[in-house]
């Protein structure tokens, strides 16, 4: 893929040397509105993740789940009534830029916040900048194409799509983003059929998943038998989030399930039980015969501002880590600041 220039200035990408891998960093949601996009305004738009640069620019990919519309048009949907819209101004975008995002997943339940238009705006302005997307589109066939990345040979394709917001569907002539039903064979069908292709065509398929309900405790199992039909249809990585804080990571075979990456920057109040203020950046190791490993980075969020997470909260977010995959077949070792999250034998 061929990097856009940013609009300011960023670190140089150092390498990290595993295997001589891609390092792929996976971030959860990304919420630039409300009370984000008024620190953003105030401050700049290096402020929410100036602290985690160095982490960001250190991967050869940054993807991240883009939760909100990004549009000068200060509207709401126009259809049934929302809890919560998330709009961000337009300089929003340049958190993106600063940060590095090569890659923004749309397939969420706030890609039509500002309505049609401002969806429409959203894809301008990330195309403006270079930054991929998937998940949605000004029609059904835009929404349902996947990202093709191309970095040091391996080449990848992204499918995004959401599982819930289904008014939010694109349509042959109207905005959307992809929507899957998971009571509807013939939908799942769709998705499943659409990885076999993709498989054939790159060394890599992720798919992006916005699925779950928010708070769920445990994984219901029947995310747990999609995501291994996606992996027997040919998927090496499935990027899942939407719950608002991290699951475990299950390894099938040289394929990974992130079932939830939490969040990455928000306004959200914290919960006290699931502590959505300590999350987790994942990074992946990805070569030709699929990913060679999987660690992460304990982060903590504040109001707008995303930083390390300090030697009190990493305990707490290792010891949640480890509950969570054991529970899906795999374990946490610490290196460093690092967590290294393995199958268990």
């Amino acid at each position: 893929m061929q990097r856009g220039e940013p609009d300011m200035q960023k670190p140089g990408r150092e390498k990290l040397d595993t295997h001589k891998a891609v390092q792929l960093l996976f971030g959860g949601d990304v919420m630039l509105g409300r009370g984000v996009n008024d620190v953003i305004a105030r401050t700049s738009p290096t402020y929410p993740l100036e602290s985690l640069i160095s982490i960001a620019c250190a991967a050869d990919l940054f993807l991240v789940n883009l939760e909100c519309a990004i549009s000068h048009r200060d509207i709401r949907y126009s259809g049934q009534p929302k809890a919560f819209y998330f709009r961000a101004d337009p300089i929003a975008a340049e958190v993106l830029t600063f940060a590095g995002v090569d890659l923004v997943s749309l397939a969420n339940n706030h890609a039509l916040d500002a309505d049609y238009s401002g969806l429409v705006d959203t894809l301008r302005i990330l195309d403006e900048r270079r930054i991929s997307h998937a998940g949605a589109g000004e029609n059904i066939e835009a929404a349902n194409r996947p990202a093709l990345l191309e970095v040091k040979g391996l080449r990848l394709g992204v499918i995004a799509c959401s599982d819930h917001q289904q008014e939010f569907a694109a349509g042959v002539d109207r905005p959307g983003i992809r929507y899957v039903d998971l009571t509807d064979p013939k939908s799942i069908n769709g998705l499943i059929r659409d990885i076999e292709t993709l498989a054939h065509q790159v060394d890599q398929v992720i798919v992006s998943l916005h699925w779950m309900p928010n708070w769920v405790s445990h994984v219901p199992l029947i995310y747990r038998n999609l995501a291994r039909q996606m992996v027997e249809a040919g998927a090496g990585i499935i990027w899942g989030h939407s719950p608002h804080h991290f699951q475990g990571v299950e390894w099938i075979d040289r394929s990974v399930i992130l079932y939830s990456t939490g969040d990455l920057i928000d306004d959200y109040a914290t919960d006290a039980h699931f502590r959505n203020d300590r999350q987790l950046l994942f990074l992946l190791a990805v070569s030709q015969n699929g990913v060679e490993a999987v660690n992460a980075y304990p982060i903590e969020l504040e109001f707008a501002h995303t930083h390390a997470a300090d030697s009190i909260v990493q305990p707490w977010i290792m010891h949640r880590l480890d509950q969570m995959c054991h529970e899906v077949g795999s374990r946490v070792e610490q290196q460093g600041e690092w967590l290294k999250i393995i199958p268990m034998k």
